[in-house]
């Protein structure tokens, strides 16, 4: 009966053995987790500059902030799926809505077309490129002048005089 009494300490061997191996397969800590995740974003050129945070808790690593595209956005929840021991990823993350770019000439066409508009000038197109204006278009003779000194007010680097006088 000597099998018997070493039972109870087998299975409290067995049970603690258990209890070890169990605590030993948890995977990375959320913070190791989270430098991770932070390290790869970081080590990506097109991410490396974009305000990415990262934060982790129970192995799901949730991505915020703002991106400037929708590439950057999925690029860094691809990544963050790739670290090992994460579970899932939150992609709370937003892409920049691109700010219209209005070129400078337009500025310039816009204030020709009032100083034309001002003048009693009609008929004539107006086209810029570079800070030039172009003037093209049928003028009578006697609005000619005005045409041109609508143009010049607006301060442009030159003024082509492409009119046809009729």
């Amino acid at each position: 009966m000597k099998t018997s009494s070493n039972l109870p300490r087998i299975t409290v061997c067995v049970c603690l053995l258990i209890t070890l191996l169990t605590g030993c397969n948890r995977g990375p800590s959320d913070e190791a987790l989270t430098q991770s995740v932070q390290a790869k974003i970081k080590a990506e050129s097109t991410l490396a500059k974009e305000p990415i945070r990262v934060a982790t808790a129970s192995a799901v690593v949730t991505l915020s902030g703002e991106v400037s595209s929708a590439a950057n956005k999925a690029r860094a929840e691809d990544l963050a799926k790739g670290v090992e021991g994460v579970k899932s990823v939150v992609n709370n993350m937003t892409v920049k809505v691109p700010v219209p770019v209005i070129a400078q000439d337009d500025p310039l066409k816009t204030q020709v077309t009032q100083n034309l508009a001002k003048y009693g000038v009609s008929g004539v197109t107006v086209t810029v490129a570079n800070g030039e204006v172009t003037l093209t278009g049928d003028i009578p003779r006697a609005k000619l002048q005005d045409a041109m000194k609508a143009a010049n007010e607006a301060h442009p680097k030159k003024v082509n005089n492409k009119l046809t006088i009729k």
